[in-house]
């Protein structure tokens, strides 16, 4: 499931980027894409460019929410923790003796 929603959060993304660079501007770097939907003759264009960006930017939303959603542990999950004692970050319990030095530095042992 997250990798489903990852890969339409990254299509969604790549379809806004086009969009918005399709869109009439005032100038920038949308200017080459604009001049070829005049050409052309298409008229209400970019109400439609304009809507699909709105519409686009609420699917990366929603699917953002739904990513945390899927992501977020459950309270089943946080039940079958393991418990500390059994946990393999405790440090290992050794029987060693310590070391003991004499005040000029020498090992007694």
């Amino acid at each position: 499931m997250i990798i489903t929603l990852s890969i339409l959060l990254i299509l969604c993304a790549i379809l806004l980027v086009i969009v918005v660079l399709a869109q009439n501007s005032k100038g920038g770097v949308a200017d080459g894409f604009s001049s070829s939907t005049q050409v052309i003759g298409a008229k209400r264009t970019g109400d439609f460019l304009s809507t699909l960006s709105i519409g686009l930017a609420i699917t990366i939303l929603v699917i953002c929410l739904a990513f945390n959603y899927v992501a977020k542990p459950s309270q089943n999950d946080a039940d079958e923790e393991v418990p500390a004692e059994e946990s393999s970050d405790a440090p290992a319990e050794t029987d060693a003796t310590p070391i003991e030095f004499d005040s000029t530095g020498k090992n007694l042992n």
